[in-house]
């Protein structure tokens, strides 16, 4: 049996970022190279506090936070936020798990801008999954509430967009969160199981973008009876389930005693826990950032791994965002060195006018993507002098045919990132 990394370790993060936070930290980060979410990292901080919700007969909903800082402790201060706030996270545990049990989600995810809420609820022998979901909304709307209240750390740091999410258990009940309050802006899970009220009638009722995350050899929540039930039935307009390939259903997680004792009849992992974790992190990373940040760069690159499928399989439906079958693009040429400078009128009526910068004389080029990453076409233009240039879209693709109304993104030729576009018919 896996022996337990933490003996000897006073559980939880508040010995600021233990050496098994740093191990899984170290793992994570190996093959990441986002560029469009390359903001210089925060360092973490956190508080532990109890909340009452007025809704519930003031209900206890005890909590760890953990949130950007500019040093590393607890109760520290918050960083000073990007334009928006930092978007909150609220998430739930598996099924007699503790939230410490999530040390790498936090490491991941944290330094990049976003506040971490654990929920200690329901960790009995028999919990409510109803509360529980109702906690984790609870959560995303009080921190929300905290980033308006004077009084509190978190005043003037708090986005207005947030997520639920969770693990097995606690994923179940990110989906009761997400139908609890349509507000909430995004559902995120790992080896969600089905609850009792059904997680799988709640999906219905939810309209967020959602991504699910499987392990094919889970057999605690086996994804044929929990997670591919939840997201066939989700309503959502984008949504997405990631089957880890040789992905167990603990290794969602650290290591826990109890949850590797309820897998012992389950095949083996075909992979390491640092691995799963890996790719869980490269993925959920960008999702985020476009979901909860409207980043369009971040969609991009999500996309691009999505596409080469490494170390998973995937289902996507993002009704908004299908596109036809287009051709490959063609070679990017070594154009001159350039920079955005705007995109105008956006709304796209009829023309769009995208102007760049360039340092020298030479071919510009631009690429005209589907917001599923699709190349559509190209615009090319020829900068007689360094300075502005200016190129138009008239909202058709490379052979000519109009594209609906929606939304595109416009990327420099052989770069990274991209300016979105929203094409008015």
């Amino acid at each position: 049996m896996e022996a337990d990394p933490r003996a000897g370790r006073v559980p939880g993060w508040g010995d600021a970022m233990g050496a098994k936070s740093l191990r899984c930290l170290a793992a994570v980060l190996v093959g990441l190279a986002l560029s469009t979410l390359a903001a210089s990292a925060y360092e973490i901080g956190h508080t532990s506090t109890t909340y009452l919700d007025p809704a519930r007969d003031n209900r206890q909903v005890g909590v760890e936070i953990y949130y950007p800082a500019l040093t590393a402790g607890d109760d520290v201060p918050v960083a000073p936020p990007p334009a928006g706030g930092f978007p909150p996270l609220a998430f739930g545990h598996g099924y007699l798990m503790a939230y410490d049990d999530y040390d790498y989600v936090g490491t991941a995810l944290v330094p990049f801008g976003y506040i971490l809420a654990l929920s200690r609820t329901e960790g009995g022998l028999f919990p409510s999954h109803e509360e529980f979901g109702k906690d984790l909304a609870f959560l995303v709307r009080k921190i929300q509430q905290e980033g308006a209240n004077p009084a509190s750390l978190f005043y003037g740091a708090v986005a207005a967009t947030g997520a639920v999410m969770g693990h097995s258990m606690g994923g179940g009940a990110s989906v009761l969160a997400a139908a609890e309050d349509p507000a909430i802006t995004a559902v995120a899970n790992l080896a969600a199981a089905e609850t009792n009220p059904s997680a799988i009638a709640a999906a219905a009722g939810i309209t967020a973008p959602a991504l699910m995350f499987a392990g094919s050899n889970d057999c605690v929540a086996p994804p044929s009876q929990h997670q591919i039930p939840i997201y066939e039935a989700l309503g959502s307009g984008c949504k997405a389930l990631v089957t880890v390939t040789g992905g167990s259903h603990c290794q969602f997680a650290e290591y826990d005693y109890l949850c590797g004792l309820g897998e012992a009849g389950c095949p083996p992992p075909g992979l390491t826990r640092a691995e799963q974790h890996a790719i869980v992190v490269q993925l959920l990373r960008p999702w985020l950032a476009f979901v909860l940040r409207d980043d369009a760069g971040a969609w991009a690159e999500y996309q691009a791994l999505l596409a080469e499928e490494t170390g998973f399989t995937y289902l996507q439906d993002c009704e908004a965002l299908a596109v036809e079958t287009w051709p490959a693009p063609p070679p990017a040429t070594a154009g001159a060195d350039l920079r955005w400078v705007g995109v105008e009128p956006n709304p796209v009526l009829h023309r769009a006018r995208i102007t760049l910068a360039t340092r020298r004389a030479g071919r510009v080029s631009v690429d005209i993507l589907s917001p599923a990453g699709a190349w559509l076409g190209r615009l090319t233009g020829q900068a007689a002098v360094p300075g502005a240039v200016t190129l138009e879209w008239d909202g058709r693709d490379a052979q000519g045919r109009p594209l609906p109304a929606g939304i595109y993104f416009a990327r420099l030729a052989g770069a990274r990132g991209a300016a979105r576009l929203i094409l008015a018919r």
